[in-house]
């Protein structure tokens, strides 16, 4: 059996038959084939799907997810709750029937990784890691042939004017490895389709699967990288959360604010355009720089100075220096592990199992759901934001996944 890193190579040498079955398998067959549709109300589903079909999930947060395959498949999908805007295409060609799980987390963190794989890197191209949406996926048997297609444009987590490629992770390797990805043009539908293939996946391995965006950087553009990124990593926030729930922080908050020079109230400074465009940002991208910001605002230099004083002004943002740059976060009162109290305050059976794992250490998936008689599901819907936050380790004693509280977290130093 060929290595995964040998079949890759081979495929670079035969580029432009690659590139005709990825227009065939992408363009001609989902127009042939008559596609099912099936609307998900959450953020996970199993299904059944023939030899032949064409299935495409539709679920929450404006997420489309199409399966086509030439044999019969299980499938597994789930995608983490904050994920959104994405439209992604899988293509299966295989000998034999296949089980596969499909599982999509915002980073590696929330797969347990606590040291992410190293980024890609070709000569003076340095790519980034902005996609904000990682694929797991294992299968129960060898799968000959995987083509991954997605949907490139603003409102799918892409930026048109930047070039992107597919990257593969497995745990054998410590560094993500680049897939060659073509762009292909579908003109019935106006639209630009990043698409990539993966052969001879091997039974139950951990692959993962995302794109990064490439960027031509110098030698001081590296440095600066590698400082924001230790930064970053000690100080910024442990989760992401809405814009609608950090409002409703800020507003149910009790800080002191020197308004300064400024006469606004604090609905004035949060209903603000532009301001409210600059919130979105550094809540999506906590520790984005100034110039970054300059370049997704599309805002005059002067007028985004004037914006970011009056968001530190009454504490809605907060500013680090690193290196020669500003970064700059969402601000809380006493720490970033704040945030976590912020998550947990939203979902009383979040806490309660927490609570529960914190008194009995060790229990284990079923046990929690037969005593509190919650579908299994919804557990683990809530362990996986536990693990999310950093507030749970799993550890596995035989079949059983026991769960222990990280009681190496802020959040359990800071409750002594």
């Amino acid at each position: 059996m060929k290595s995964l890193k040998n079949t890759l190579f081979s495929h670079k040498a035969s580029k432009l038959i690659l590139l005709v079955l990825i227009i065939e398998l992408t363009i001609v067959i989902p127009q042939i084939l008559a596609v099912r549709i099936e609307n998900i109300p959450g953020f996970s589903t199993k299904d059944s799907v023939s030899a032949g079909e064409n299935v495409r999930y539709q679920f929450y947060n404006n997420i489309t997810f199409e399966i086509a395959t030439d044999i019969n498949l299980d499938v597994e999908l789930q995608f983490e709750s904050r994920i959104e805007n994405r439209e992604v295409y899988f293509i299966i060609n295989n000998t034999t029937p296949l089980s596969m799980n499909i599982t999509s987390r915002f980073n590696m963190q929330g797969f347990g990784y606590q040291d992410t794989p190293q980024g890609p890197k070709r000569g003076n191209t340095q790519y980034q890691y902005k996609y904000n949406c990682i694929f797991r996926i294992i299968v129960n048997a060898t799968l000959q042939n995987l083509t991954i297609s997605s949907s490139k444009g603003s409102q799918f987590g892409f930026d048109p004017n930047y070039e992107y490629a597919l990257a593969l992770f497995d745990t054998s390797d410590s560094s993500w490895l680049l897939l060659d990805t073509f762009e292909t043009e579908d003109e019935t539908e106006s639209k630009t389709y990043l698409t990539s293939s993966i052969t001879d996946l091997q039974a139950d391995t951990e692959y993962y699967i995302t794109y990064f965006e490439l960027v031509e950087i110098t030698e001081n553009w590296v440095w600066i990288i590698y400082l924001i990124s230790g930064a970053i990593s000690i100080i910024s926030i442990a989760i992401l959360i809405s814009k609608k729930d950090y409002f409703q922080y800020l507003r149910t908050r009790t800080v002191p604010i020197e308004k300064g020079a400024h006469r606004l109230s604090l609905d004035e400074v949060l209903e603000n355009e532009n301001r409210n465009k600059i919130i979105d940002l550094i809540l999506k991208e906590p520790g984005i720089h100034f110039n970054e910001l300059l370049r997704k605002t599309e805002l005059a230099a002067g007028n985004l100075v004037w914006h970011l004083d009056i968001l530190e002004t009454y504490k809605i943002i907060g500013k680090k220096r690193i290196g020669n740059f500003i970064a700059y976060f969402p601000y809380y009162q006493k720490n970033p592990i704040s945030n976590v109290d912020l998550q947990l305050s939203k979902s009383k059976l979040t806490l309660e199992i927490l609570e529960m794992i914190e008194k009995e250490p060790g229990l284990w998936n079923n046990l929690i759901t037969g005593r509190l008689k919650v579908d299994h599901k919804t557990i683990n819907y809530h362990i996986q934001k536990l693990i999310e936050l950093d507030l749970i380790n799993i550890k596995k004693d035989g079949r059983k996944k026991k769960i222990y509280p990280n009681l190496d977290s802020e959040y359990f130093k800071n409750s002594k």
